[in-house]
C-alpha cells in the first residue's frame, strides 16, 4: 500500500528532488530556528519572560514563514497554487477522524511515558535557554499564561499544520526513495531537524513513522494535521491547567 501511494503519477508527486536539495529543505529551516532560539534567550531573560518562549518565537517568525514561503515559492508565489504541489489532499469523513485520532492520541501519551526514562538522560546535551525553570513560579500566572496561550496558538495550531503541508505533502512525494525507505527517511529527518530537542528525536521518529503510515493508508494530510495539532496541543493544555 505505502508503495502504491508513493508512486502514483499525480502533478504534486512527479518531480524528484536531489539529496543535497532533499537535505537542505528538510534542515536548514531548523537550524535556522534553532540559532533563532539561542538568540532570543538573552532576550527571555531581560525581559522577564518564561525561557521557553525564545522558541514560540522562533516558530512564529522564524520556522514557519520559512516553510510557507518554501511552498509558496513552489508554487510559484500563487496561493491559488497550493493545491498543486500537494499530495494527498482526500476529504475524510468525520466518522474517520473519530476512529484514528484517539488511537494516534494515545499511542502518542504512550510514547511519551515510555521513552521518558531514555529521553532523561540527554536533557544535557545542549544547553538550551528556553527550558523551563525548575520553580515555575518564578514568573507571574498572568506571563505563564499569556505565554501558554501564544504558544498554543502557533506550536498547537499554526505550524504543526504548515509542518504537516510542508514535510508531508510536499517534500515526502518528491523524495528519491520509494516505499517503507521513504517513510523511514522523511520520519529520520524531520526528527533531525529538530535540533532544540535532541531528547526528543527517538519520540518524534517514531511518532512520524506511525503518523506517516496513518496519513498513507488513508491518502490524506488532513488527518496528519489534525493529529499533529491534537498532540501538541494537548501538553500546552496540560501545562495551562496546571497554571491556573
Amino acid at each position: 500500500m505505502t508503495t502504491t501511494v508513493l508512486t502514483r503519477a499525480t502533478g504534486a508527486e512527479r518531480a524528484r528532488m536531489t539529496w543535497p536539495t532533499v537535505l537542505a529543505l528538510h534542515l536548514l529551516p531548523g537550524a535556522a530556528t534553532f540559532a533563532a532560539a539561542l538568540a532570543l534567550g538573552p532576550l527571555m531573560r531581560a525581559w522577564h519572560l518564561p525561557p521557553q518562549f525564545a522558541l514560540t518565537l522562533a516558530f512564529a517568525f522564524v520556522l514557519t514563514p520559512i516553510e510557507l514561503g518554501l511552498l509558496l515559492r513552489a508554487a510559484g508565489w500563487s496561493w491559488r497554487g497550493l493545491p498543486g504541489i500537494l499530495a494527498f489532499r482526500r476529504k475524510l469523513p468525520i466518522r474517520l477522524y473519530l476512529l484514528i485520532l484517539p488511537c494516534v492520541t494515545a499511542m502518542a501519551i504512550g510514547l511519551v511515558v515510555l521513552l521518558a526514562p531514555f529521553e532523561q538522560r540527554f536533557l544535557d546535551v545542549y544547553p538550551m535557554a528556553w527550558r523551563l525553570p525548575a520553580d515555575s513560579t518564578a514568573f507571574p500566572v498572568s506571563t505563564m499564561v499569556g505565554t501558554l496561550l501564544f504558544t498554543l496558538a502557533v506550536d498547537g495550531l499554526v505550524n504543526p499544520a504548515v509542518e504537516e503541508l510542508y514535510f508531508r505533502a510536499y517534500l515526502l512525494p518528491r523524495l528519491p526513495v520509494r516505499g517503507a525507505l521513504a517513510v523511514l527517511t522523511s520520519a529520520g529527518l524531520f526528527a533531525a531537524q529538530h535540533f532544540w530537542q535532541p531528547e526528543k528525536f527517538v519520540f518524534v521518529f517514531v511518532a512520524q513513522v506511525l503518523l506517516i503510515a496513518v496519513m498513507l493508508r488513508v491518502r490524506s494530510v488532513r488527518i496528519s494535521i489534525a493529529a499533529h495539532c491534537l498532540t501538541n496541543s494537548l501538553a500546552i493544555l496540560m501545562a495551562l491547567v496546571l497554571m491556573v
